[in-house]
């Protein structure tokens, strides 16, 4: 949560520099109506919708029990060699079809300008 709000303020910092100042006599943005945060909400809810189906269809198809579904995140989450919920690969961050800028792989958006990667189209 930090790394979001760091890379929020530091992304109004970089907008203050360049002269882009919209809201300046208006206050900043309330935490909820920035844009960055709508755009990560979105994405969670439609990743929480995306992974629910999937776990009905396994279920209902191959009959896949949750021990089986808890024992393959262990297995997921040891890639990384580090058993602590989160899997951070080392891959190459990509640049932004957009801006240019770089981005993670995973990424449904750019952080920097809000585009949309055409290589994720679950993510649309």
């Amino acid at each position: 949560m930090i790394d979001l709000i760091l890379e929020v303020f530091g992304q109004m910092v970089a907008d203050q520099a360049r002269g882009n100042q919209p809201r300046a006599e208006k206050g900043p943005l309330p935490i909820k109506e920035m844009p960055r945060v709508n755009s990560l909400e979105r994405d969670h809810e439609r990743l929480k919708l995306i992974t629910m189906a999937l776990w009905d269809i396994l279920t209902e198809r191959l009959n896949v029990s949750e021990d089986e579904l808890r024992q393959r995140i262990l297995e997921m989450d040891r890639l990384d060699g580090r058993e602590d919920g989160r899997l951070k690969l080392r891959e190459p961050p990509r640049n932004c079809e957009d801006c240019g800028r770089p981005m993670l792989r995973s990424a449904a958006t750019c952080p920097y300008c809000g585009a949309q990667s055409s290589d994720l189209p679950l993510f649309r």
